[in-house]
């Protein structure tokens, strides 16, 4: 079992650039283990005193390194990794870092050697306030965003500007996650200038009626009106 993450991080195995991300033969040893799934050579190396979150050029992490460079991708390397203590949040040179690159893979693998690993469903990106729930909703992952309010994620927690999932989501017209949000116990927006942008994101976004979206678009129509009857899209 594989996890296709081409689509985000390349189409090949391009293990060639390790050399110019990492200096240390360390980080290099460490990624061959990695690249032959070799887990019991992994979790020695740490043991020895190797430190798993080594960055390399633009602060690049071996843990980046093989999601980026290595095919196939293997959740349980994945898995290992982050039990041995790689930090799936640490930001790069740009402010982005690998759970921002793993929210953009369609791949139901991904999430499940996430929580294998203990990664928490709430998990929030310190560089910029974003939660995973929020990040894979703007990236436009719906399975993600659903696998995670199945896996527990709290559908109300904001990001740091107080931007709450079911916002994010009423904001790109994605009304199936919106639906599963609020089935999972998203609430109301507090005050009437967030429930008329709530309306007016349904009356401007309304997908064809026979579609999952336009299914979920009418579901969330009858909750708006019933938390103010006498607001109407």
């Amino acid at each position: 079992m594989s996890i296709d993450v081409s689509r985000v991080f390349g189409a090949q195995d391009q293990r060639d650039k390790i050399d110019q991300r990492f200096n240390d033969p360390a980080s290099r040893r460490f990624l061959q283990h990695a690249a032959g799934a070799d887990l019991a050579a992994m979790a020695a190396q740490v043991r020895g005193g190797y430190d798993i979150n080594t960055a390399g050029r633009d602060g690049v992490t071996p843990a980046m390194a093989y999601v980026s460079y290595f095919r196939p991708v293997r959740p349980e390397v994945l898995t290992q990794m982050i039990a041995l203590g790689a930090d799936i949040t640490r930001p790069m040179s740009n402010n982005m870092s690998l759970l921002n690159g793993l929210a953009r893979v369609p791949d139901p693998g991904v999430l499940s050697a996430l929580l294998a690993a203990g990664v928490s469903p709430d998990t929030r990106l310190p560089a910029i306030g974003e939660t995973f729930l929020s990040v894979a909703i703007r990236e436009g992952n719906t399975e993600l965003a659903l696998g995670l309010l199945k896996a527990g994620a709290d559908p109300e927690l904001a990001s740091r500007d107080h931007h709450t999932p079911l916002q994010t989501a009423a904001d790109l017209g994605n009304w199936v996650v919106a639906a599963a949000l609020i089935q999972a116990g998203a609430k109301a927006p507090p005050g009437d200038d967030e429930l008329s942008r709530l309306a007016h994101a349904l009356a401007s976004r309304a997908p064809a009626a026979e579609t999952p979206q336009g299914q979920a678009h009418a579901a969330v129509n009858r909750w708006l009106a019933q938390q103010r009857p006498a607001l109407r899209p």
